[in-house]
């Protein structure tokens, strides 16, 4: 049977963080266009600044979206630009929890360097190195909801879930 668990959507903090950037972006582009400069550079910077809004603009739309899908067979992590799925073999079922940072436990894994990815104040996402282990995938918008979902490759997949008791019920 197929169960889908949502992410936790972003709070305020993660959307301040998204709108100051597209505002920053937007800001920056207008800048470069009264910016005396020649016009193949406006052209250039044009270039790079549109996908990147896009991009972003695409992110914040897609992330309160973002789902984890349990099949007998699959565990897909559905969230921007990460979309992966991993044999229900691959995941240690019996290790699947919810990890604590508000009471200050459970630090070895709190994201610490972004390697791939995302991370601004109330959203980080893509893979990160952490403060315990060497790599980890994460999708975090809030730190209250955290599971924990090991891998028999050596890495967490670190997801914050609107409601982590279903997914741990689901797994026992």
């Amino acid at each position: 049977m197929t169960q889908s668990f949502a992410l936790t959507p972003l709070g305020s903090t993660g959307t301040l963080s998204f709108i100051a950037l597209l505002i920053g972006l937007i800001g920056i582009g207008i800048y470069i266009y009264y910016k005396a400069l020649p016009q193949t550079s406006k052209v250039v910077i044009a270039a790079v600044l549109m996908p990147m809004f896009i991009a972003f603009s695409w992110m914040f739309y897609k992330v309160n979206d973002a789902k984890l899908i349990v099949t007998p067979d699959s565990v897909t992590v559905d969230v921007p630009f990460y979309r992966f799925s991993l044999p229900i073999e691959e995941v240690d079922v019996a290790r699947i929890r919810q990890l604590n940072w508000s009471v200050g436990a459970d630090t070895a894994f709190k994201p610490d360097l972004r390697v791939n990815g995302v991370g601004m104040p109330g959203f980080q996402l893509g893979w990160f190195s952490l403060v315990g282990q060497s790599k980890a995938f994460v999708a975090v918008t809030e730190t209250d909801h955290v599971v924990l979902l090991p891998t028999v490759q050596g890495y967490p997949i670190l997801l914050s879930l609107e409601q982590p008791d279903t997914l741990l019920s689901h797994f026992k």
